[in-house]
């Protein structure tokens, strides 16, 4: 299996070897890319995923990383999302088929207690998101429900 290659059979080639270089080089070269902010970007989705990420780090507590999360944000939202169509467009791509995912009941939401560390807040305090993973995960009938919601959105009387 993979993850014991890396987590066991070679976890100091890959912490040495590649993880540490990999993040080196995405900070150096992504950290060159403009700050991205509400003030300088159109695009609405550039405009959520700032959103997302503000959140998002308000929440994480490893300073070693945030060089890393800064550089993401830089690359991810100000370049793929913003400024360039080609990716903006496989991006949405990405998450459209992450979403059927969602819908079938196919991804798995976060365990309790998880992040288990570096985490700021109560890793047990969900979101309405986290709700509506887990009632795709865990329950057919919910999304049996919600297919029928979706084949029918101008029906008030169809219930969830």
């Amino acid at each position: 299996m993979i993850r014991d290659e890396i987590l066991k059979t070679r976890r100091t080639y890959f912490i040495e070897k590649v993880q540490a270089p990999m993040m080196k080089a995405l900070i150096i070269l992504g950290l060159r890319y403009p700050e991205p902010t509400v003030d300088n970007v159109s695009h609405p989705n550039t405009k959520v995923w700032l959103r997302i990420f503000s959140i998002f780090l308000t929440m994480e507590d490893n300073l070693g990383r945030l060089p890393l999360w800064q550089a993401i944000k830089r690359v991810f939202i100000g370049k793929s999302v913003e400024v360039d169509p080609y990716y903006r467009d496989r991006l949405q791509v990405i998450h459209e088929l992450w979403l059927d995912e969602v819908l079938s009941g196919n991804w798995k939401p976060r365990s309790p207690d998880h992040p288990e560390d570096c985490w700021k807040v109560d890793p047990n305090i969900r979101t309405t998101g986290y709700e509506f993973l887990r009632n795709c995960y865990y329950y057919p009938a919910f999304r049996a429900n919600l297919k029928v919601m979706m084949a029918h959105p101008d029906k008030s009387e169809v219930k969830i």
